[in-house]
């Protein structure tokens, strides 16, 4: 199997965008032979992150308790490294030596506290790779069909044509076959929905359904990046494509909008502990510090906004479901936690009381 042998090159990007488009929105897209306002891959989409969800479950569960044990870790150690900072004064040396003590009696480890930022990074770039595979996988599928049906269409007509026993000018031949070719493209042309978002595969804004030539092989910020297709020819094959559908946008920015409104909820559900000062740093280091840690965490859902803007609509519904279990998530596990805390905190106080 090619999604294994890609895995197993250490492809990973690619193994997820067939695993993606080739077996998973295989199987779906046989569910029905046609599809409304939702279509087989926004389906997909759910799915697969659904399943990813359920795979990455323990990560976020430990991520969680991560950010809770460190919470409270600073909350203990925050005395002692205040008190530390004031006797140090300028000496730098004695004040790092002092603060490594604290973190090491307390098991504080500011790695670990790092560490599942930068693991879900990590899986949120593979994850997009993985979609911008499958988009390309999709468009050079699509278009190479909808090629072999406008040149096979335009040959049967020329030929038909020719031996109608009409005698027509090369030019009436041409523009005769060429009509006949672009209306069977329109009747091949099957675009995959999501309720306003017209194509699922373009970016839900003011991009046209239906790709140009050069964001069809583009490479930058929002181009399929399809290789191996002229672009003169792309222009022919998919005009009567392109003069139908892109009258309109592609979309009304609702699934980007959603993205950012739940990427913020999420941030503060979410509240990262408060970072102890590194070793050695003064006390107004430690402050300019929890400063760029406050902006960091808007930098994030600014991010997602960027990539709902900028690239397609199937991984922006990516992001939506995936921080849509996120929240819902961080609202179970905050009132879980919560409850959790006020039995602690009872108990203690009827131990008090008892001595």
């Amino acid at each position: 199997m090619e999604f294994i042998t890609l895995l197993a090159a250490g492809k990973i990007s690619d193994a997820i965008g067939k695993f993606i488009y080739e077996i998973l929105y295989g199987w779906i897209s046989g569910w029905s032979s046609s599809w409304g306002i939702v279509g087989a891959f926004s389906v997909t989409v759910i799915m697969f992150t659904i399943f990813l969800k359920c795979i990455v479950f323990p990560f976020d569960l430990w991520q969680k308790q991560i950010t809770r044990s460190n919470a409270k870790k600073m909350e203990q150690m925050k005395p002692e490294l205040e008190k530390i900072t004031k006797q140090c004064g300028s000496n730098k040396e004695m004040l790092m030596q002092k603060q490594r003590a604290t973190y090491k009696k307390y098991k504080y480890s500011t790695f670990g506290a790092c560490l599942p930022m930068i693991i879900t990074l990590v899986i949120f770039f593979v994850v997009f790779a993985g979609y911008n595979s499958a988009v390309r996988l999709h468009n050079k599928s699509l278009y190479t069909e909808l090629e072999k049906v406008y040149d096979t269409t335009f040959e049967k007509e020329i030929k038909r044509l020719e031996s109608s026993g009409t005698e027509y000018t090369d030019a009436e031949l041409h523009n005769l076959a060429t009509a006949k070719a672009e209306e069977e493209v329109l009747a091949n042309y099957k675009s995959e929905r999501f309720f306003l978002t017209k194509n699922i595969f373009v970016a839900d804004t003011w991009k046209k359904p239906v790709p140009s030539a050069s964001d069809f092989t583009g490479t930058g910020l929002g181009g399929s990046g399809v290789t191996g297709v002229d672009t003169g020819k792309y222009e022919i094959v998919m005009k009567p494509v392109m003069e139908k559908y892109n009258t309109t946008w592609n979309g009304y920015l609702i699934l980007p909008i959603l993205v950012l409104i739940l990427n913020v909820l999420s941030m503060k559900l979410n509240k990262p502990a408060e970072q102890p000062a590194m070793a050695g740093q003064s006390e107004e280091q430690a402050k300019a510090q929890q400063s760029q840690m406050k902006i960091m965490q808007y930098i994030m859902p600014i991010m997602m906004l960027v990539f709902a803007l900028f690239y397609s609509a199937a991984f922006t519904l990516y992001m939506f479901v995936n921080s849509l279990l996120t929240t819902l998530f961080n609202v179970i596990f905050n009132v879980v936690t919560k409850k959790i805390d006020e039995k602690e905190k009872d108990r203690q106080m009827s131990v008090t009381v008892k001595k």
